[in-house]
């Protein structure tokens, strides 16, 4: 007897619990492939059995990974990431406009970083930036490479046994911040504690980011070099710390630094230079500057310090994306608040 006599002879109770049978083999085979077929990945989204989630991961400085999520609802199953390798970022010099052909050009080799200086009415400073640095600068870098040789500057802060990632402490010591001509003002100024946190974590396997500046989280620390004050809506640094700003002699001098326009972003070179003459091992480069980032810095004036803890330390998301992306990869999380100034220079909010 085949199907069909079978299916005539057979009761109504039957047919129904055929029926019904048939019919939940079909919503399980329909469950199980529609998350993974094109085509019926729709309705598996109308039916609730997963969530789409679009993240952007950063690969490195001019890209972006679209990672679609797709998370099943209810199913221990595994999560099967779907990646458009089609969405580019550009690297700008400010919100809006890339560098200039020789300013790029220098930034490929040195990297580029973006930051603030925060003024207060007392006269005080606080400085941060982030720092996108090539592996190959990093490992050149007279003052770095010296340095880390001889184990100096870099303080091992966190270890990760099991990624083996860590962070560091690096210390690199005098700097000056000169500005470009694509800058709306010509302006200067220069610190002593270019401090800065990084993770070993090779974005793209040809970056570092770091976060330099006042970040120890104890109070400023840069820009008491000199005596800071405010005139006319303009940033006045006086100080005996020589920079590639200003010519000078043997003799120790007073140089005066200025940023004539306050809450105005400034696009230049950040330099690093000497230190009593003995950061690099020959006196005769003692004198020498060494070409660090371009770097985009806003001054910026509060008259509320409390308020002032909450700025942004700069508006480059990617930048901050960068650094997220290193601390999770090294600490298993990263801060909510570490792209404010309160977070560096106070250790608050944290």
């Amino acid at each position: 007897m085949g199907f069909s006599d079978w299916w005539y002879y057979t009761g109504a109770i039957t047919k129904t619990l055929v029926l019904i049978g048939m019919t939940a083999l079909a919503l399980l085979t329909l469950t199980l492939l529609a998350p993974h077929v094109s085509f019926l990945k729709p309705i598996a989204q109308r039916l609730g059995l997963v969530q789409t989630q679009a993240i952007y991961v950063p690969v490195n400085h001019t890209v972006y990974v679209n990672q679609t999520v797709v998370k099943y609802i209810n199913q221990t199953v595994p999560v099967y990431v779907y990646v458009n390798r089609t969405v580019y970022v550009p690297v700008p010099a400010n919100g809006s406009a890339a560098f200039s052909s020789d300013l790029q050009a220098l930034a490929n080799l040195t990297g580029y970083c973006s930051g603030r200086i925060v003024v207060l009415p007392n006269n005080t400073g606080w400085f941060v930036v982030f720092w996108l640095v090539p592996r190959s600068y990093f490992e050149v870098n007279p003052f770095m490479n010296y340095l880390m040789g001889n184990n100096r500057t870099h303080i091992l802060v966190y270890y990760n046994s099991t990624t083996h990632y860590a962070q560091y402490m690096l210390r690199i010591g005098p700097w000056a911040f000169v500005s470009t001509s694509i800058s709306p003002w010509t302006a200067s100024i220069t610190g002593v504690n270019w401090i800065c946190y990084y993770d070993n974590v090779a974005i793209n396997n040809q970056y570092y980011v770091m976060v330099c500046g006042d970040t120890w989280g104890v109070g400023p620390m840069n820009l008491l070099f000199g005596n800071l004050t405010v005139v006319n809506g303009v940033l006045r640094q006086e100080t005996t710390h020589s920079s590639p700003a200003l010519s000078y002699g043997i003799n120790t001098a007073e140089y005066i630094y200025t940023m004539p326009m306050l809450n105005t972003t400034y696009t230049g070179i950040v330099f690093f230079g000497p230190a009593g003459g003995t950061v690099i091992p020959n006196t005769l480069l003692a004198y020498t500057f060494v070409p660090g980032p371009v770097c985009n810095i806003t001054l910026t004036y509060a008259p509320n310090p409390q308020a002032a803890l909450w700025l942004p330390v700069t508006t480059n998301q990617t930048l901050i994306n960068y650094w997220n992306y290193a601390e999770d990869q090294t600490l298993g999380h990263y801060n909510q608040y570490d792209y404010t100034m309160g977070y560096w220079v106070w250790d608050y909010p944290s």
